[in-house]
């Protein structure tokens, strides 16, 4: 039977304390049989950091991709509009989150690691056939499309099992986890850029696949799952669309989203515009994925501290004050790394928290699939917001500058921050407990 959501199941998660049978829940290593192991445990930083070594690679494509798109906007395909171009990257992004409403429920029903290994296969297919690409829509339905179909596969199990490994560190397992696509945006980065230098396009494609099969592969091998899956008839969980929760979630994510991948698509094309070289592009995705690396720990961190909800609504407000004026103002470099770092260490909390979210207001054994419903905004979030920023930047900013495509980012992410204000509200209005300042 499906799980049925009520409007007190938020108050019996929080008020009420766990007993001994909770805290000692059977987890499941897939094919190796059940074992009882409680949350918090040592054995939970096991899958925990190979969700972060796969995150290298799930997200270090997409946070790596301005490199890409610097090299296609200016070297390789120079007379192609942004917007055309921008689907690319838009299409890793948009179809990983998007997907993840059918890949969730099937890492739910098949098992975490069978849905890793079809991603693993579909990303190196992507990668290789990029490589043999020559023209702009082949890299859109490989490195694009096929890409990001497999990266979906790929997210569905990494994105649920931290969060049901911990209960007290749960924040900052996640962020742990998740600063994963930090790093891999880094060395990605920097890899990517040497090798498009060096060895060209089509080797740069392919060693990146190589290393995701090889990688992932064996990372996979350690996705184990601490509550096992109930029997479901159902492969989508629609109790939770009932719920407001489930709504203002995945709201916040789809704004969040139409506006935060901005600085990283166009952040190398700013750099050119004042002077800078490809190099310098580089620089400063690898400044602003340094950035993200300790933010997403740090807002674990905080979050186990404050309550979830509260570092979400700081950090929305706070990525508004950054972004506009330094960004909007640089006349030079130096406001740019100014910009990267702090952007990087502040805006990507929502990544951090989200599945922190999740698994805190659902019960966990339809988390994967619940996240995969929350990820179809975030993914609709994408798609729409990276062509209107790439419309936006060709028909009003005139790729001379920047200046609306900033507003339109800036806008967005404050509308997330109005939204998990929103959200936190209806939280304490359920709690016995309605104090305004209380850790949500």
């Amino acid at each position: 039977m499906p799980v049925q959501y009520t409007e007190n199941h938020l108050e019996k998660h929080l008020s009420r304390p766990q007993s001994d049978e909770e805290k000692t829940d059977v987890s499941v290593a897939e094919d190796d049989g059940p074992k009882v192991r409680p949350q918090d445990c040592a054995f939970g930083w096991i899958p925990t950091i190979a969700v972060c070594i796969n995150y290298m690679f799930i997200f270090g494509a997409s946070n790596s991709y301005g490199v890409f798109s610097t090299y296609y906007l200016t070297e390789r395909f120079v007379g192609t509009p942004a917007t055309t171009l921008s689907w690319i990257g838009t299409l890793i992004t948009s179809l990983m989150l998007g997907c993840n409403i059918i890949t969730g429920a099937l890492a739910d029903k098949i098992g975490y690691r069978p849905t890793a290994y079809i991603g693993t296969v579909l990303c190196t297919v992507a990668y290789i056939l990029a490589s043999f690409a020559n023209q702009v829509w082949q890299l859109i339905l490989t490195q694009g499309v096929l890409f990001g179909i497999g990266a979906s596969f790929l997210i569905a199990p990494s994105l649920s099992i931290p969060p049901q490994w911990f209960n007290k560190y749960r924040g900052v397992a996640n962020g742990i986890a998740v600063a994963g696509s930090s790093f891999g945006g880094l060395w990605f980065t920097a890899a990517t850029q040497a090798m498009l230098e060096n060895l060209g396009a089509a080797w740069a494609l392919r060693i990146l696949g190589i290393l995701t099969f090889a990688i992932t592969g064996i990372m996979n091998m350690f996705y184990y799952r601490r509550v096992p899956a109930k029997p479901r008839k159902n492969l989508f969980e629609w109790n939770a669309t009932k719920r407001m929760t489930f709504w203002l979630i995945s709201i916040e994510a789809t704004a969040m989203y139409i506006g935060y991948w901005a600085l990283t698509f166009y952040i190398g094309s700013t750099a050119k515009l004042l002077g800078g070289t490809l190099q310098d592009g580089s620089n400063l995705l690898l400044v602003l994925n340094a950035g993200s690396a300790v933010g997403r720990i740090a807002a674990g961190y905080i979050a186990d501290k404050i309550g979830s909800i509260n570092m979400l609504v700081i950090s929305d407000f706070a990525t508004v004050i950054i972004q506009m004026p330094l960004w909007m103002k640089a006349n030079s470099l130096g406001p740019l790394y100014a910009l990267c770092a702090l952007y990087g260490m502040i805006s990507p909390t929502f990544i951090s928290i989200n599945p922190v979210l999740v698994s805190t207001y659902f019960d966990q054994d339809v988390m994967a699939s619940v996240m995969g419903m929350t990820n179809l905004f975030a993914g609709i979030g994408v798609l729409s917001g990276n062509l209107s920023q790439g419309r936006i930047f060709d028909l009003y900013d005139k790729r001379q500058g920047f200046t609306n495509t900033i507003i339109f980012s800036a806008m967005f992410i404050l509308f997330s921050g109005i939204v998990v204000l929103g959200l936190r509200f209806h939280i304490i209005r359920k709690l016995p407990s309605k104090r305004f300042l209380q850790k949500v």
